[in-house]
């Protein structure tokens, strides 16, 4: 089954001393369908892995990119517009971008599956139809 994947979780992958890399890591090994990435992301990522990980973590992200481990999908204008009413909706939690771009991309794609180790903000949003996410590796 399809997934949309969330930074917290792709930075998990890629470090190994992340306390969520394993399950992570054995979520995907066993994941038959495509793992989704926002474009909105994509930034986010690369500087948390080149931050703190170094090039070679950003250079194995890429080639997972260039080798089709996963799927880029491209911001519309609709998911900027849901973008913002999420980011103003839960101003609470301090979404941002990222995570709100995570969140449209799924309700336009129709697909309810959330690659991330953050419960506690996906956790606390519900889809525009009112559907509560799945959040993986942790309801697996």
């Amino acid at each position: 089954m399809t997934t949309i994947a969330d930074t917290g979780a792709l930075y998990a992958l890629y470090d190994a001393d992340d306390r969520h890399h394993t399950a992570v890591r054995e979520f995907l090994e066993r994941e038959p369908g495509p793992i989704i990435i926002p474009v909105a992301i994509l930034a986010e990522l690369d500087y948390l892995l080149r931050e703190f990980l170094g090039i070679d973590a950003e250079l194995d992200f890429l080639d997972g990119l260039l080798d089709g481990s996963f799927l880029l999908e491209p911001v519309t204008r609709s998911d900027l517009e849901r973008c913002r009413e999420l980011i103003a909706q839960y101003r609470g939690l301090d979404l941002g971008l990222a995570d709100a771009a995570v969140i449209a991309t799924a309700e336009r794609l129709n697909v309810f599956r959330i690659l991330t180790v953050d419960e506690r903000d996906f956790r606390a949003v519900v889809s525009r139809d009112g559907k509560p996410f799945r959040l993986l590796p942790a309801d697996s």
